[in-house]
């Protein structure tokens, strides 16, 4: 899964870029920087902790940091690049700072993820002017049932756009969606808007209003990039949880980004558990056992068998795999188990 970070000038993203990477933002070509989000899920460190392994591996996502946004209606060349990407990360600023620029000349949230989405819409409006005018050369060669379902579709949609409606919000049948499926449109895409904040600062009313007028693919989190910063610059473990204690923090809030990312994805995580490693596994939502076999090795998958399976919150509260076991919450399923977040699992497999 890739994610890319879009953002205005001096919105923050950079920062929040060099935060979840723990790489360098200097030099953003017209494709991008890319770098590895490591998922700072607790669980892992707690198994780890019980474990005791040699390694510890986290799931991860990787990310694309975009150059600069501007206006271009949708034709900007980075536009190219979010059409590989899964998902993205809309960095806006709320905070008011004399000495950071703001391209607008003003701090309005609003307004800045307006206009990042709206150059997703553009774009897709580009698109279709252009599969309308292949459609109509094709049909003037040969006219088919399909061909005319599809143009009437992307009259349709293009309508949709025009009225401001992004491709995720537009009302469309599920039989129209499929006929749209195979279109690489921008403005469908999984979207995380990051407001930056200053710190204590509340995001009032965002929520609700993105919610209303980009659709539930869109979501909303807040954080202070400069004190997260700050706490990613202290070293010492023990000093860094007594400066989160002394602000009343549970944990940065990069750390939860990183879980709201792969949320919104449709991502979760299953574990392996052991001596040698503890690992997260990355896994789509609602995945069958042999499937997320295959994120450790397509051969699992081929040979599956069976799948030993304890949930997370049973080993946690049990203390040990033999005390689940004797509970009775330790069981072995079949190729129709649908894997839960958090599971732990050990394949049987043929091969």
């Amino acid at each position: 899964m890739r994610v890319g970070i879009l953002g205005l000038s001096g919105a923050g993203k950079k920062t929040l870029f060099r935060l979840l990477t723990g790489g360098s933002a200097a030099a953003v070509t017209p494709a991008g920087l890319p770098g590895i989000c490591k998922v700072q899920d607790p669980r892992v460190d707690i198994l780890s902790r019980i474990y005791n392994p040699k390694k510890t591996t986290y799931a991860q996502t990787d990310l694309l940091l975009l150059p600069d946004a501007e206006k271009t209606e949708g034709k900007a060349p980075w536009l190219e690049e979010v059409r590989k990407l899964d998902g993205l990360i809309c960095v806006v600023r709320s905070f008011n700072d004399e000495t950071v620029f703001h391209p607008q000349g003003s701090v309005d949230p609003k307004r800045d993820i307006a206009e990042l989405l709206s150059e997703l819409l553009l774009s897709d409006m580009v698109f279709l002017e252009k599969r309308l005018e292949r459609l109509a050369d094709e049909m003037k060669a040969k006219r088919t049932a399909d061909k005319e379902k599809e143009l009437e579709m992307v009259k349709k949609l293009l309508g949709e756009l025009e009225a401001g409606n992004a491709v995720n919000t537009a009302a469309f049948s599920e039989t129209e969606r499929r006929i749209l499926s195979p279109y690489p449109f921008l403005s469908n895409r999984t979207a995380i808007v990051a407001v930056n904040i200053a710190q204590g600062a509340a995001i009032d009313d965002l929520g609700s209003w993105v919610k209303k007028n980009y659709g539930q693919r869109t979501v909303l989190t807040a954080l202070d990039a400069k004190l997260e910063s700050e706490i990613a610059d202290i070293s010492d473990e023990a000093e860094r949880r007594e400066f989160l204690q002394g602000l009343g923090i549970a944990e940065p809030a990069t750390a939860r980004l990183t879980r709201v990312i792969y949320d919104a994805l449709g991502l979760m995580s299953y574990f392996t558990v052991g001596t040698d490693e503890v690992r997260a596994w990355t896994v789509r939502k609602n995945s069958s056992a042999p499937e997320a076999a295959r994120a450790i090795h397509s051969a699992l998958e081929r040979g599956f068998i069976r799948v030993e399976v304890m949930a997370y919150k049973d080993l946690i509260e049990l203390g040990s795999e033999e005390a689940v076991k004797s509970a009775g919450k330790w069981s072995l399923k079949g190729k129709d188990y649908v894997v839960q977040d958090g599971d732990v699992l050990s394949f049987r497999s043929g091969t």
